[in-house]
């Protein structure tokens, strides 16, 4: 996974309507990237990912409004899930759920499933 590889996954992608880079970070080994993607029907993606020889960080927050839809990561903690440290959290509930590891192109896919399912 490179930066590069994220923002031209969005910026291709037909449901982002303007893509903002907010900070990136290239001195290698180590590449982060902070953005945020406005999508179809009022949704908000901020992407934070960073990169590294023996470590990957993410976070892909989706919201419409103020409200948090859906909210992916891998924050070392949650140790009791089986998928640790990957899980997503939903709405407002405290707890989150089980998660494969997801890139970006798994989050587009995603929020094109939810798009299709609320005409």
């Amino acid at each position: 996974m490179t930066i590069s590889r994220t923002v031209a996954a969005l910026s291709s992608s037909e449901i982002v309507l303007e893509l903002k880079v907010l900070k990136a970070i290239v001195e290698p080994p180590v590449q982060a990237l902070q953005a945020r993607a406005t999508l179809k029907d009022g949704y908000i993606l901020q992407i934070n990912e960073s990169v590294g020889p023996d470590f990957r960080r993410y976070s892909y927050h989706l919201q419409k409004g103020d409200a948090m839809i859906k909210r992916w990561d891998n924050s070392p903690h949650w140790k009791d899930l089986k998928t640790f440290p990957y899980h997503v959290h939903y709405g407002t509930e405290a707890e989150p759920k089980e998660s494969p590891e997801v890139f970006i192109e798994d989050i587009l896919r995603e929020v094109k499933k939810l798009l299709s399912s609320n005409p």
